[in-house]
């Protein structure tokens, strides 16, 4: 019966660790999701308002202005995707794996402890056991 506890524990360890993982994987995703949104966004909006600073206030001409307005753009683009792919492990997403692992070496302890109880309780144990039996009946007897 300890295998199947021990089981259980595992699987619910796995789980929760599942869980967790699927909660980090969430917010990477909206982060990338928002990020996509407002680089859209502020391409749409921001243009004509970087283009036209550019060639007025700086004058960058007909060619500059566009070329630092998409320069920008890159920036912001790829800055946005750097703090969407970056994954931070949670403590309670590290203590979902330390739990699931130390259930998993319990169930694999308890399996070989079963595995040896049964070797024992089986047919090559009762054998053996008999063979030794008979062998300490004979000392005694002389």
């Amino acid at each position: 019966m300890r295998i199947f506890e021990v089981g259980k524990a595992a699987a619910v360890a796995e789980i929760e660790l599942l869980q967790q993982k699927a909660m980090r994987i969430g917010r990477q995703a909206a982060l990338l999701i928002v990020g996509a949104v407002l680089g859209f966004f502020s391409l749409i909006t921001g243009h004509a308002l970087l283009w036209a600073i550019f060639l007025f206030k700086f004058g960058f001409g007909p060619v500059g202005a566009p070329a630092a307005v998409f320069g920008l753009d890159i920036f912001l683009a790829l800055a946005f995707v750097f703090m969407g792919r970056r994954s931070y492990l949670l403590p309670a997403e590290v203590e979902a794996r330390m739990n699931r692992d130390r259930h998993f070496n319990e169930m694999r302890q308890a399996a070989s402890i079963a595995a040896v109880a049964t070797t024992m309780t089986g047919p090559v144990g009762r054998f053996a056991g008999r063979k030794v039996w008979n062998i300490v009946a004979r000392r005694r007897r002389n």
